[in-house]
């Protein structure tokens, strides 16, 4: 037996170099102990700096946080920090020890985070815990974050370093059923009886979970735990402000919630800070004097000095409180003041009773109240056209109406319209030349461009103005031999149609036998003359100058007719 204890002895003198040689010198000494808020405040530093395939690095520093492009393994990255998954991780916890951040360092990949348990062992996925790690790992790729909170088979959120284009993150997502959840070894584990992860020793409310150790009255008490937060001496289950100090608990609305804690104690949608009146409903603001201070709460509206209670017009500054038809609404707000039916601000006489607001020159002003209708600068009371803007006040036929207001100016009968000779009275509206201007205003009569004090012709168009024997009647309007006269006749008579000579001599010119014929003289008997020519020029002892001017007188009251 002795020879075999002697046997075992060397033998395990032997192996026991062989067996240490074995195990990673990492595995010889635990990680440093780190508590689980120290764990995840450390892994916080790692947020917007660059993935780094194989490394793990940042810093506390304002450095820069490294780029990355690409697809990973074979991404390619520039600067100097920056980390992948399992890089972060392993920093974070500080496994297999102690390091800096800001020391590089990449001693383990997913796969020892999945199949091994050097500083590290797996827990349900359900007992998981704030700094604990959830890894999978799927042939020769996986993934592993650092779980901060939330619900461990939902929602969680988680820092991690997520890939080349997403960098080190700290967000929310979901995690499927293939990860596995992790612990690292030699945490701190200290007294917080509420699970809150706040050590009882220094939770404001050990026995009531409040990571956020609220105290709104600073008394030492956590609000979780506070009966009454804002130490008002009101109860917080009865109090309209728990959160704010009013232990007279005002509420101006009613609303349950009191002023104090209320952003709109009046409830009309203005916050009490822009509200001109924040005790008073007043939703649309008016300030009729525009002080700042709103009508609803005003006692005075418009600012005249006289208070609303007593003000004829509340709304409308009218300091002397002037009130004419003594109906105890002044004036300055009365709406009607003519009572006409029609608002002063409609009516174009508003102290002119005027309900039909006729207003010829519209000019706004009706024609009730105004002394110019027409505008023509011509008062009213003076002018012949009062509705007709007539600044000449001309009056034709002295009428005592204006031309410009009067349809028949030259009072003959003939509206205006339709008379040749508007303004000169002209009955029987003669149009020699049918140019429809009337004779009787017509400065050319037979319209051949040739003003009738001048015309040798006024009735008969003659635009070359002859005149072979200078008699100052032209040759258009003669009969007859103009050049030739021969005298020795004595004075006859025109009757009708014949012309008859004295001393037992005759002449007959035929051509008619009356009224309603043509005295045109075709043949002129004469004793023992006959002229056969038409124009009546030959003649006997008996005959004279006489008939020249006859014909002449007929030829021209033809041409005229």
């Amino acid at each position: 037996m002795s020879h075999v204890r002697s046997i075992l002895s060397a033998t395990t003198l032997w192996i026991a170099p062989m067996l240490l040689a074995l195990v990673p010198a990492d595995a010889a000494a635990a990680p440093p102990g780190r508590t689980r808020e120290e764990i995840i405040e450390r892994g916080k530093g790692v947020v917007g700096f660059s993935y780094w395939w194989g490394h793990g690095r940042w810093s506390t520093a304002n450095v820069a946080k490294g780029t990355c492009s690409g697809g990973c393994p074979d991404c390619s990255h520039g600067g100097s920090y920056g980390a992948d998954c399992s890089g972060f991780v392993a920093k974070a916890w500080e496994v297999p020890g102690a390091i800096a951040v800001n020391d590089d360092a990449h001693p383990y990949s997913t796969y020892n985070f999945y199949y091994e348990s050097t500083h590290w062992k797996s827990i349900p996925r359900d007992q998981a815990e704030m700094a604990d790690a959830f890894v999978y790992r799927e042939g020769s790729g996986g993934h592993i974050l650092l779980y901060e909170s939330g619900d461990p088979w939902g929602w969680v959120t988680a820092i991690e370093c997520k890939g080349c284009s997403y960098g080190c993150v700290r967000g929310k997502r979901t995690m499927g059923a293939e990860y596995k959840a992790r612990r690292r070894d030699n945490l701190i584990v200290i007294a917080d009886k509420d699970g809150d992860g706040v050590a009882d020793e220094k939770d404001n409310c050990p026995a009531t979970a409040n990571k956020g150790q609220d105290d709104f009255d600073k008394d030492g008490k956590g609000d979780a735990c506070d009966a009454d937060d804002d130490d008002d001496g009101i109860k917080d289950e009865a109090d309209n402000c728990p959160k704010a100090s009013n232990p007279e608990q005002k509420n101006n609305d009613g609303d349950a919630k009191g002023d104090a804690c209320d952003p709109d104690d009046d409830d009309d949608g203005k916050p009490d800070d822009a509200d001109n009146c924040p005790k008073d409903a007043n939703a649309g603001q008016k300030d009729t004097d525009a002080d700042t201070l709103g009508d609803a709460c005003d006692d005075d509206d418009d600012g005249d000095g006289v208070l609303d209670a007593d003000d004829n017009c509340p709304k409308v500054a009218n300091a002397p409180q002037k009130d004419t038809d003594g109906d105890g609404k002044g004036d300055a707000c009365q709406l009607d003041d003519d009572d006409d039916g029609i608002p002063d601000t409609d009516d174009v006489c508003p102290n002119v009773a005027d309900p039909e607001q006729e207003d010829s020159d519209g000019d706004g002003k009706g024609d009730a109240c105004d002394d110019d209708d027409d505008a023509d600068a011509v008062a009213d009371d003076l002018d012949l056209c009062p509705l007709v803007a007539d600044p000449d006040q001309l009056d034709s036929d002295g009428d005592g109406k204006g031309d410009a207001c009067d349809d028949d100016d030259d009072a003959d009968g003939i509206p205006d319209d339709v008379d040749l000779c508007p303004l000169v009275a002209d009955p029987e509206q003669e149009d020699t030349d049918a140019d429809t201007i009337g004779d009787a205003c017509d400065d050319d009569l037979d319209g051949d461009g040739v003003a009738n004090d001048g015309d040798v012709c006024p009735t008969i168009a003659d635009p070359d103005q002859a005149d072979q024997n200078g008699d100052g009647v032209g040759d258009a309007c003669q009969d007859g031999d103009v050049g030739d006269e021969t005298s020795g006749a004595t004075d006859g008579a025109v009757t009708g149609g014949a012309v008859t000579g004295d001393a037992g001599t005759s002449g007959t010119t035929s051509g008619g036998s009356g009224a309603g014929t043509d005295p045109i003289v075709d043949t002129v008997t004469d004793g023992a003359n006959t002229d056969t020519s038409g124009c009546g020029c030959s003649h006997d002892a008996g005959g004279g100058p006489w008939i020249l001017a006859v014909l002449a007188f007929g030829l021209r009251r033809r041409r005229r007719d």
